[in-house]
């Protein structure tokens, strides 16, 4: 079953497609406020102001109409009468339009039925008024123009008079009740205006919330792909600098962790680092062997002569005054082993010669093959009398040492020469010494070791 792996880049982009997702749903979401906000103003606007105005113009017209009623009861002939019905008319058809436009505000708390219950009452009696009046005129005419006035044409005007009172009254109440059933309107539409409006403040409230919310979840979204960016790229790669900014860096000093764009550098840088360990190994091991072959003999593993004269050359430049031996060692017969047995059987008693050498000799000495069966051996903080213990020893170990080559015993025996007592200036003085005495036991016959002393005046 294949694992769908996502690489850094992937994350990457898909953290920043989550922010962007929260910043637009967040941009989404105030600009639908402020949209709906603006609709419900509008409509608030035309609604809700549209009744209010209309409830106010209801209660002037109301009032209005009133006012009508006494032009109507000071119409002293019937054109000042028809002026007032024509007033009053006019203000019962507005008072009839206001009331049906306000009928269609959509409220449940407006009792239209007493609006129309009062205008009604209202109506009937200004056309009961109007009828009085209209008699109230003629039976003035008619007295006018008679000689006698009946006694029953003023009872008549004084009932009319005391009725057209009694329906001034009444209107003035129906007025009254209708400017307060209106007032009441009205005042029900401002607690719906000031409802709406707190309706919206909760609802802009509920939105500034949720942009409050998606503006933290933006930040957090942010926060955790700086955080991640931090934590799986830059500090990883920091890691990756730190282990590459060793003077010598190690592989399992190279951090390889996920899988990655960063782990595949990792890894390879990895495997470069390997490589680069492995090579540098490589020539470090080939550099000490040159360092070896540059200071020692390849086939004896002693020192050579180029190192044997550097070091002579270092003791005498020394400031402190010391006492040195030198010995030269040669091999008899050297040649006739390679005429006679070959060069291979030439190197095996030169190797072992070297051995023995080395096992011979105290630590301290230091030991040099300068020639072809030739070695040179310095002996420092040494006294002459041990120094030649030494070497005498030694000539007796190689006279008696088994060498057998290619199936033949060999015998081999060495001529010596030491020169002791020599300072530190005077090494190269020394070293001819040593040598004159390796001269001198070969003239002598070989196989015997020859000391020589040098005084302070280099005798």
């Amino acid at each position: 079953m294949s694992v769908l792996k996502y690489g850094l880049t992937t994350k990457i982009a898909l953290l920043t497609l989550a922010v962007a997702l929260v910043l637009m749903a967040a941009i989404a979401l105030a600009l639908f406020s402020f949209k709906q906000y603006r609709t419900t103003l509008n409509e608030v606007a035309d609604r809700e102001l549209q009744a209010l105005m209309t409830a106010t113009r209801l209660v002037q017209q109301a009032e209005s109409l009133v006012n009508a009623s006494a032009m109507l009861l000071l119409a002293e002939n019937h054109f000042s009468r028809r002026q007032a019905v024509f007033e009053v008319e006019d203000r019962q058809e507005w008072i009839g339009r206001l009331v049906t436009d306000l009928s269609t505000y959509p409220g449940d708390q407006i009792d239209f039925q007493a609006i129309h219950q009062t205008k009604d009452e209202l109506v009937g009696n200004l056309a009961r008024m109007n009828t009085l009046v209209e008699e109230r005129i003629n039976l003035r005419a008619d007295v006018y123009f008679r000689d006698r006035t009946s006694q029953q044409d003023l009872e008549r005007l004084e009932l009319i008079d005391a009725e057209i009172g009694e329906m001034i009254r009444a209107n003035r109440e129906l007025s009254q009740d209708l400017t307060v059933t209106v007032g009441h309107q009205v005042s029900l539409i401002r607690s719906s205006i000031l409802s709406s409006v707190e309706t919206i403040n909760q609802g802009m409230t509920l939105r500034q919330t949720w942009l409050l919310y998606s503006g933290i979840l933006a930040l957090l979204v942010v926060f955790l792909t700086a955080f991640y960016i931090n934590r799986s790229v830059v500090q990883r790669i920091i890691n990756l600098q730190r282990a590459l900014s060793l003077d010598r860096p190690r592989a399992q000093d190279v951090p390889v962790e996920g899988d990655d764009e960063i782990a595949w550098m990792a890894q390879s840088i990895h495997r470069y680092v390997n490589k680069i360990n492995a090579h540098e190994g490589r020539i470090m091991e080939m550099n000490e062997e040159l360092s070896f072959l540059a200071t020692h003999d390849a086939l004896t593993k002693l020192y050579n002569r180029h190192y044997f004269d550097r070091h002579l050359n270092q003791l005498s430049q020394k400031d402190e005054s010391e006492s040195f031996c030198i010995a030269m060692l040669d091999i008899d017969h050297f040649k006739s082993i390679n005429d006679n047995h070959g060069h291979d059987a030439g190197d095996q008693v030169i190797r072992m010669l070297a051995e023995e050498l080395k096992a011979a000799l105290p630590e301290a000495a230091m030991v040099a093959r300068v020639g072809g069966e030739e070695f040179a051996v310095v002996f420092q903080k040494l006294s002459l009398k041990t120094a030649s213990q030494y070497l005498e020893r030694l000539r007796l170990q190689i006279e008696q040492l088994p060498i057998h080559v290619a199936g033949v015993d060999l015998r081999v025996t060495a001529s010596i020469g030491l020169a002791g007592y020599c300072q530190d200036r005077d090494l190269i003085a020394c070293l001819k010494s040593a040598d004159m005495a390796l001269y001198e036991a070969k003239r002598l016959g070989r196989n015997q070791l020859v000391v020589h002393t040098i005084s302070k005046e280099g005798k």
